[in-house]
């Protein structure tokens, strides 16, 4: 049998730590751009929450397209200004948060955008269904060319 083969020591540079890439933009910049959307967020907020207002103000229906598409924007601007303005003070905590806060600010305002994408889809369905029951699809089609 043959004696086993002693492992030879790696050599110390295998165990340097890799290169780390240096941001793209300087943190000047990133404030800047921080400010600037969380100010634009923080505009948005206060145009949608004023729509909401004038839309019970008016007596508008309170349950419409309308209606759920200003609250779905409504709460979307609301987390990405939450979001932006954890980075005013301290952007390593934004980036470390707990999975229930991490899924809250970063995941569902992908989701709000998808409802809210889909809602829009479902209402134009809706418009171009009841476009063509009152007038057969056929004569659309048949006129559409004359737009084109």
């Amino acid at each position: 049998m043959e004696a086993p083969a002693e492992e030879e020591p790696l050599p110390k540079d295998k165990y340097l730590p890799l290169p780390t890439l240096s941001p793209a933009v300087p943190p000047f910049v990133t404030l800047g751009l921080t400010v600037v959307y969380t100010v634009f967020y923080s505009l948005l907020f206060t145009f949608i929450y004023v729509q909401l207002w004038l839309v019970l103000r008016y007596r508008h229906k309170r349950f419409s397209y309308q209606t759920v598409f200003l609250f779905l924007c409504l709460l979307w601007s609301a987390l990405r200004t939450v979001l932006f303005s954890f980075y005013f003070r301290n952007f390593v905590t934004a980036n470390t948060l707990g999975p229930f806060p991490f899924w809250l600010l970063y995941c569902f305002p992908v989701c709000l955008q998808f409802f809210t994408l889909s809602l829009m889809n479902l209402y134009f369905a809706q418009q171009h269904l009841a476009t063509c029951l009152l007038h057969p699809c056929a004569e659309i089609w048949a006129h559409s060319s004359e737009l084109f």
